[in-house]
């Protein structure tokens, strides 16, 4: 196996573990609130990975070697799921969490850009295909971890996150650089983060509102919840189906994308087709990877940190808001809302 190949693999494998680590929470709650009698903690739990996992992009950015930062970073992950499968208390488990949202962060950025260096040519392609391991991760979780028992669950994820360390050792050092980052830099850089943040919001808010939709339109639970697998699924689908034709105009096909998705947003506002939202998916996939593409391309692996203090930005005010709503019935119109936000940062940035 040859260099490229190796770390290409790499960088698949870290990033179906990262899918796995963010959809951990969700699978595995129902088990800890019975257990550990847990309810309100669960805010320091995600309070405490978020403030990592930001902590782990910013020096992410500032290092310049990857060898030993990133298969370190693969072992902490092992050693805080290890932690969080023998905690005698649910502190262990925050604790973990915020260890490990730092070894997320930097994962994100080096595991992401790696492939983008790599494989300079085919840029948006590769990081497309790869990021669809992250989607891959997401689905397994819930499965791994409630089929099994959860704290088998959590060691033989540690033994994963060993062989993830063991296959970036050595990881090459970054070679794109733009040097020191400027106030004129991040403007040019603006509207692709703020479609980066956008684009997470949309995600975020259809995952996290979409069931208390349909079930205050009175479908099932389980329809909901079955539904919510096939978007996950169709936005991995998409990575992997729409890559290569993203690759050929990335901005401007992404555009195109997210033009057509405001018709199915605009449908669900139509009780009788609003199961028909995991199709949306479809429009959104190839987003994050061409967007980390461009970026990478035209700034350099520094502004990359950009892209996931957006994403993080995104994927918390973009679900809240629709608290305020002044009910369920307004889901889809905030859904439309983001849409089209989205749609504009689009527009702007093909002029990037």
């Amino acid at each position: 196996m040859n260099t490229t190949t190796r770390y290409t693999l790499a960088s698949l494998i870290l990033l179906f573990w990262l899918g796995f680590f963010v959809a951990t929470p969700g699978a595995v709650l129902p088990f800890w609130r019975a257990e550990f009698g847990i309810l309100g903690e669960m805010a320091a739990f995600f309070n405490l990975q978020l403030l990592g996992l930001l902590l782990g992009v910013g020096l992410a950015t500032r290092l310049r070697r990857r060898h030993p930062v990133v298969p370190a970073s693969a072992a902490v992950l092992a050693a805080a799921y290890l932690a969080m499968g023998l905690a005698p208390s649910f502190a262990w488990i925050v604790a973990a969490a915020g260890v490990g949202g730092v070894a997320q962060g930097v994962l994100n950025v080096h595991a992401n850009g790696l492939v983008g260096e790599l494989h300079p040519r085919t840029r948006v392609l590769m990081l497309n295909r790869v990021n669809a391991a992250f989607g891959v991760g997401a689905v397994v979780a819930p499965l791994w971890l409630t089929w099994l028992p959860w704290r088998v669950g959590f060691v033989l994820a540690a033994l994963g996150w060993l062989a993830a360390a063991g296959m970036a050792w050595g990881a090459p050092e970054v070679r794109e650089r733009v040097g020191r980052l400027s106030l004129g830099l991040l403007r040019r850089a603006l509207p692709l983060l703020s479609a980066v943040g956008l684009y997470v919001a949309v995600e975020a808010s259809i995952s996290a509102w979409s069931g208390a939709y349909l079930t205050e339109l009175g479908y099932p639970v389980r329809l909901a919840g079955t539904l919510l697998a096939g978007y996950w699924l169709l936005l991995t689908a998409s990575r992997l189906g729409l890559a290569r034709w993203v690759a050929a105009d990335p901005l401007g096909r992404l555009y195109r994308l997210t033009l057509a998705s405001l018709a199915v947003l605009l449908a669900l506002a139509w009780p009788p087709l609003a199961p028909l939202f995991p199709l949306v998916a479809v429009f959104y996939g190839p987003i994050f990877g061409t967007s980390f593409a461009a970026l990478q391309g035209r700034f350099g692996q520094e502004l990359t940190a950009g892209m996931f203090y957006a994403a993080a930005v995104g994927g918390t005010l973009g679900p809240a808001l629709f608290a305020v709503l002044p009910g369920p019935r307004w889901i889809p119109l905030g859904f439309v809302v983001l849409g089209a936000l989205l749609l504009a940062a689009l527009w702007r940035s093909r002029e990037v």
